[in-house]
């Protein structure tokens, strides 16, 4: 196989590790986006003892990058001159917003 293919292959399995997305996770969404490898493919694909078309790791790649981005955003340090949210008082129903 194709050295090149395998390090396509490794960095893609880097970013899924990094992420912490599941295999099946990452195949069922590549399928819903029309790859048709099975799951075993993919993980064969990510351990470099299979080898991929250039468009069929795309579709994984897609795949991968939108299952990050429906991750939440990590938690950030808020700063001092900001109201923790538990101190903000939540809008009432009926609040027109100035309408």
């Amino acid at each position: 196989m194709d050295r090149a293919i395998q390090s396509r292959g490794a960095k893609l399995a880097e970013v899924i590790d990094y992420w912490k997305l599941s295999l099946e996770g990452v195949w069922l969404h590549s399928v819903s986006l029309g790859s048709e490898l099975s799951e075993l493919e993919i993980d064969a694909y990510l351990h470099g003892v299979f080898g991929l078309s250039g468009y069929q790791h795309d579709i994984i790649a897609q795949a991968v990058n939108e299952l990050i981005d429906m991750l939440p955003d990590p938690p950030r340090a808020s700063f001092s001159t900001e109201p923790d949210l538990d101190e903000v008082e939540p809008l009432a129903p009926d609040d027109d917003f100035g309408a």
